[in-house]
């Protein structure tokens, strides 16, 4: 086929990116680059905001260069994408135009967050399946309406920066299930939105359309293509949030299976046939795309952030410090000679989400070892599996379901050490993903679907290409059962001291 490439959009966390998909789920071309965020006076310390017409002419950018890099012309792209970074928002004017568009990482309304969460929180999550709300759309709502009531008042309707970026290039408003969910706008039963919980928290909102993933929102508008260069009249397909994308990138979409998205942070989901909601609020539930699964989540929290942190700290200066932090750990024992780190990733609770103690513990007097950079490298991968083994449990305890099958995905599966010593930690196979782009794939899934060459997303999972199996060693990964152990034990002590 002459039109056989599928042109993702992925804005991420810590940067936007724009893939090239063949027909096998390979990169052929792709770029990137870092978020910068707007400057907003008399606002809060917390606050991130994008500058929407700068984030626009970066994507177009972006679409440019990837197209260039894979060495394909635009009218070989069969469909175009997008999936983002959850808990993104953008609020439109009644005119479609931006009075906000934040990332994941706005954290102005922390305090009408947490008043609602005093007043309503239980009913919070009993209908969207999230908590805490200052990390919610509506806590959002009520921080412009207190502290920017002229804005507030131009406020029309609320919408994901997925959903933004898809209107951007078919000049159609929209929203998507599992991206309207994560938002904190969905009453995740009915799949529909939480009118009746918004109102009464005296806000209310558009309901704009919802359309599941897989299916098509429109054509690129003659605007969009004069500045993207993608042809007037592509189909632009509808993807999910970032996390179920990395789901389906990895074959994951089928009950009990449990996907590990290994990222700047790190989200574990389970799919389950209805949502499955924790008593203490201490998990998510959230959609499957599809219309007819959910998944419940548990998340160590910023996994990749953490590790980048340590590569600028201990490697400040070396040309490529991932790869000799990997060489490094694989060099250390199992147990890093008593080393421990609490670097962030941890057992989470979603309904006490709040800052500890962390750093690293060695044995002291250190005149009696010998520890050094590969230690800490070691012990911060080893924190990270204790962190993702801890949170899958509780989704286990939870569901009452032992995990049929891991797969594992994101960043960091190209710290191969990582990979390895995760298995041996949960003592169990775990299915490595051939690409760290799972999230990518997955939306370029949604869009070979909603064109017509998978007749569901459940086939086009199936058509992934077998992940690499990483066994567990029973040596090591019995001496890891008690080194777990011993990470808990010390990190529910620090969780006890605050900070």
């Amino acid at each position: 086929m002459a039109d056989e490439y599928i042109l993702v959009v992925d804005a991420g966390t810590s940067n936007a990116r724009c893939l090239v998909f063949d027909r096998t789920g390979t990169v052929l071309g792709s770029a990137a680059h870092r978020w910068s965020y707007a400057d907003e006076p008399n606002s809060s310390p917390l606050s991130r905001a994008f500058n929407p017409e700068g984030m626009w002419r970066t994507l177009c950018s972006l679409i440019a260069l990837s197209m260039k890099d894979a060495g394909i012309s635009p009218k070989a792209i069969a469909a175009v994408t997008a999936t983002s970074q959850r808990q993104a928002v953008v609020f439109l004017d009644k005119s479609g135009h931006e009075i906000y568009a934040g990332p994941n990482l706005d954290l102005r309304a922390v305090f009408e967050g947490a008043a609602i969460d005093e007043e309503m929180g239980d009913r919070v999550y009993e209908t969207t399946g999230h908590l805490p709300s200052f990390l919610l759309a509506p806590a959002k709502l009520l921080w412009f309406q207190a502290n920017r009531p002229e804005a507030f008042d131009r406020i029309a309707c609320v919408i994901t920066l997925a959903d933004w970026m898809r209107l951007r290039l078919t000049g159609d408003i929209a929203s998507e299930p599992t991206l309207a969910a994560e938002a904190g706008l969905l009453d995740i039963r009915r799949r529909d939105w939480c009118g009746d919980l918004l109102r009464d928290m005296g806000l209310v909102s558009k309901h704009i359309p919802l359309l599941e993933a897989a299916t098509i929102s429109g054509p690129v508008a003659a605007e969009a293509s004069a500045t993207t260069g993608i042809p007037k009249g592509t189909p632009v397909a509808v993807a999910a949030a970032d996390t179920q994308c990395g789901l389906l990138g990895m074959g994951v979409a089928s009950e009990h299976q449990v996907g590990v998205v290994a990222g700047w942070s790190t989200a574990i989901q389970m799919v389950t046939l209805k949502p499955v909601l924790s008593p203490e609020s201490r998990t998510w539930a959230g959609c499957f795309p599809g219309g007819d699964k959910w998944v419940v989540e548990s998340s160590p929290g910023d996994v990749g952030n953490s590790y980048r942190w340590l590569g600028d700290t201990l490697f400040s200066g070396v040309p490529d410090p991932f790869t000799e932090m990997d060489a490094l750990a694989k060099a250390a024992p199992v147990g890093s000679d008593g080393a421990v780190a609490f670097l962030g990733p941890s057992r989470v609770d979603m309904a006490r989400l709040d800052m500890s103690l962390g750093g690293f513990l060695f044995p002291v007097p250190l005149t009696f070892s010998d520890l050094d950079r590969a230690h800490m490298v070691r012990a911060s991968l080893e924190a990270i599996a204790y962190a993702v083994k801890s949170n899958l449990l509780q989704i286990e305890e939870l569901t009452g379901t032992p995990s049929r099958e891991i797969a594992v995905g994101g960043g960091m599966t190209l710290t191969t050490a990582w990979t390895r010593l995760l298995a041996d930690v949960l003592g169990h196979e775990i299915l490595v993903s051939s690409t760290p782009e799972v999230s990518g794939l997955g939306a370029s899934l949604c869009a070979r679907t909603a064109i017509g060459e998978f007749t569901s997303l459940e086939e086009a999972a199936a058509d992934v290409r077998p992940l690499h199996s990483q066994e567990p060693d029973a040596a090591p990964s019995a001496e890891y059962q008690d080194l777990f152990a011993r990470w808990i034990e010390l990190s529910d002590g620090l969780q006890g001291m605050g900070v």
